[in-house]
């Protein structure tokens, strides 16, 4: 952690002069993107994913024109990659060759078609906040639900709108944009909330949690619980991620590697 925190300081330091280093530049037009825990990179454009080596390198395009645009995906298991269709309430799974695994997931067969956010889970199981009962779903790797956590709006005291949820080690982070993020154990059971506001998506590595906002990137320290660093990223970039030794910046039509 401590490397990583170093990785940073000396990636944002870069940014305040000309000559900042460069590893690579990918030319693309990007609405989204994501990295795995193996240095591979996932650029989302509509109906498109292009996966990238740590290099920069192309390897892979998947596309599935008749589902429409990709509302999220996630890659925290490199060999299941997980893409959700919001408009059409349909999930898609592809593997390490962008090929897909099965068919798509009709979440309306399921009576899961009200679903905000979903995200990877342990043992290839999924995660669904349902929006029809204010609930966490956790499906196994059969598609059969296994947790319903009932209504967290009265649990919670909250008016739930997720935008983003991610799962990692034993915890499930939901994050609803005005009240923080909501932690739950992998069984759905109410943790607690980390009071960071107003945010689209974050990291969590280990013991800290790592977010963009306003040009600022935020490193969270879950054991101290408060802001241990805060850094200014320039030239104001739309998203940035850390991650296998690598800043990645991203603007409308490239992704820069540092």
């Amino acid at each position: 952690m401590k490397k990583l925190v170093l990785l940073i300081l000396v990636c944002c330091c870069f940014s305040f002069t000309k000559d900042e280093p460069i590893k690579k530049s990918i030319k693309s037009k990007i609405d989204l993107f994501t990295t795995d825990n193996i240095g591979n990179i996932y650029l989302v454009n509509g109906d498109e994913v292009k996966k990238y080596n740590p290099k920069g390198e192309l390897l892979k395009v998947y596309s599935n024109k008749k589902l429409g645009k990709i509302s999220s995906i996630d890659a925290t298991n490199p060999l299941r990659i997980l893409l959700f269709y919001k408009d059409q309430s349909q999930l898609v799974i592809l593997d390490s060759q962008l090929s897909p695994n099965g068919n798509p997931i009709d979440l309306l067969g399921m009576n899961l078609e009200q679903s905000d956010v979903v995200c990877s889970s342990f043992n290839n199981g999924l995660w669904l906040f349902n929006r029809q009962n204010n609930e966490l779903v956790r499906l196994n790797q059969s598609l059969e639900k296994v947790v319903s956590t009932g209504n967290l709006n009265a649990l919670l005291n909250a008016d739930l709108k997720p935008n983003f949820m991610i799962e990692n080690g034993s915890y499930l982070y939901l994050n609803n944009s005005s009240d923080g993020i909501y932690v739950f154990d992998i069984y759905g059971t109410y943790y607690k909330t980390i009071s960071l506001f107003n945010l689209n998506h974050f990291q969590v590595n280990d013991n800290a949690l790592f977010y963009y906002k306003d040009s600022l990137l935020g490193k969270y320290n879950m054991k101290l619980l408060e802001v241990s660093d805060s850094l200014f990223v320039k030239p104001y970039p739309k998203d940035v991620r850390i991650g296998n030794n690598t800043f990645f910046k991203m603007y409308n039509d490239s992704l820069v590697l540092k």
